[in-house]
């Protein structure tokens, strides 16, 4: 077996973790400068029963309608700065959390490269990921849901209607899985201690 194996699979997902990170932190970056820029698109996906007439909507066959059960994706014309402001807090925070654990990924990674990555200080960054990922998504969860709900209230005449997009299950998923990485390192750390004081 090719030693240097385990070390390219190393660098490769550092590698991938720092361009995540950086991608992550470009399209933020744009999100914000395009949220500032006037008329910049602003559309949400809204329930179709929060619309009125939807039925009687032109173009299709007989026999069709719209699913007053679904989605449809409305574009405000001409959006003011809140409504662009709004729209930036239903996306900008998700990106800044997907930056910020790349970059701890990253971080780790090369530190694993450089030396033995079974210590307790992998432990404690994957412990620290898990708990980053988990409540980090709760939190992105919930103004991403408070954003939409906002930005539903300044495009319906019936007032606010929303149905959160996001799923708060991947974020908690994530994190559960960084916490078991965590938990088999501990394990690994503990198992080599005990067999340093055998020998």
């Amino acid at each position: 077996m090719d030693k240097r194996r385990p070390g390219r699979w190393l660098r490769l997902l550092q590698g991938t973790a720092t361009i995540a990170y950086i991608a992550a932190l470009c399209l933020a970056v744009a999100l914000l400068v395009l949220a500032l820029i006037p008329g910049s698109p602003v559309s949400q996906e809204l329930p179709t029963s929060a619309l009125s007439a939807t039925g009687a909507l032109g173009g299709t066959a007989v026999g069709v309608a719209v699913d007053p059960a679904g989605q449809i994706l409305l574009k405000i014309t001409d959006p003011s700065l809140a409504q662009r402001l709004i729209y930036l807090g239903t996306t900008l925070p998700g990106l800044l959390l997907v930056a910020e654990i790349a970059r701890r990924m990253a971080r780790m990674l090369r530190a694993a490269q450089d030396s033995d990555p079974f210590t307790a200080r992998t432990v404690r960054e994957l412990s620290l990921l898990a708990r980053i990922t988990a409540v980090g998504g709760l939190s992105v969860w919930v103004v991403a849901t408070v954003a939409e709900a906002a930005l539903s209230g300044t495009m319906l005449l019936s007032g606010v209607q929303v149905e959160p997009h996001q799923s708060l299950l991947v974020w908690l998923a994530v994190g559960l899985i960084f916490a078991a990485f965590a938990e088999l390192v501990a394990r690994g750390v503990a198992m080599r201690a005990e067999l340093d004081t055998v020998i």
